[in-house]
């Protein structure tokens, strides 16, 4: 019984060394393969609107600047739908998808601790930074423009919602705030003219813009976002170098020629170009006080 077992273990450790070898042998391989078929393959969610959806239209801004990439290298583009569910997240669905090989590109990856770890232990690499996105004010007319948090502490009592990083950001902070956790949400509010402003994510901009097409509110541009209440957003790609400078080029020049601006605009989505320093994940305290560390991009 013991030999068997012993056999047992062996096999099994001999199959995964397989897969993990075949897996580094083939990356490398990523860009020969998009060549040869003529073909790029984006997975994403189906319902992630405003970066992906299979429902909406029109589908998303990670799907319009794939499109124009593969459009540029002459290539046909094709979508897999990888459903990213609330039991098994983001590490599932890339394991259903990129990593079996179902696509040659996941778009929409958000700087953080959790998802550094995953691309990590799948053995993928990230490009660079494509878009910024953040907790940013919008405010009913008569709300002054401003820069930094401090200068409304004491003076507004701003809509979020509950047990978000905005939420622990304000609570730890000593700021007022007017807590949603449900229906109706602090977007609701601010455009029924309940409250004066609220702090929502950038991206949540675009379903708010298709509900209230007409209310007043507005975002405060001006607004700089602390850095633990920002983050940069890139694709994850199988760990093939010379695709990863194909992406990174493309990236570059349609951040440099108002392209991705244009097309995540596009949504009512509040345009950042990949901000320069971010806390490394979701926190509600400073990084410098152990939540989190400091990342810096180079230019």
């Amino acid at each position: 019984m013991q030999k068997f077992r012993l056999l047992l273990t062996t096999i099994i450790y001999t199959f995964i060394s397989l897969i993990v070898f075949n897996n580094i042998a083939s990356a490398g391989e990523v860009l020969d393969n998009i060549r040869k078929t003529q073909k790029i393959t984006l997975c994403a969610g189906p319902y992630a609107w405003p970066y992906t959806s299979s429902v909406d239209y029109p589908r998303g801004f990670d799907i319009d600047i794939l499109e124009r990439i593969a459009m540029k290298e002459e290539l046909i583009f094709n979508i897999y739908w990888a459903e990213q569910k609330m039991r098994g997240g983001l590490g599932k669905a890339l394991r259903h998808s990129i990593q079996k090989g179902r696509c040659d590109i996941y778009m929409g990856i958000a700087n953080s601790d959790s998802s550094a770890d995953e691309i990590k232990e799948k053995r993928l690499i990230l490009t660079q930074p494509y878009l910024g996105v953040a907790y940013v004010p919008i405010a009913n007319p008569g709300v002054k423009d401003f820069v930094n948090m401090e200068e409304i502490k004491g003076k507004s009592k701003p809509g979020v919602s509950m047990s978000t990083a905005m939420d622990g950001y304000l609570f730890y902070n000593g700021y007022d705030r007017d807590l949603f956790a449900r229906k109706p949400t602090e977007i609701d509010a601010v455009a029924k003219q309940e409250i004066e402003m609220a702090f929502v994510m950038s991206t949540s901009l675009a379903k708010a813009r298709r509900k209230y097409k007409d209310a007043p509110f507005r975002v405060i541009k001006s607004f700089n976002p602390p850095l633990e209440l920002r983050w940069n957003v890139a694709a994850t790609i199988q760990n093939d170098k010379e695709f990863l400078e194909l992406m990174n080029r493309h990236l570059t020049e349609m951040m440099d020629d108002g392209t991705i601006k244009e097309l995540v605009e596009k949504y009512n989505v509040p345009y950042y170009p990949p901000f320069k320093e971010i806390a490394s994940t979701y926190t509600t305290e400073p990084p410098e006080e152990g939540k989190g560390k400091l990342i810096t991009y180079e230019e």
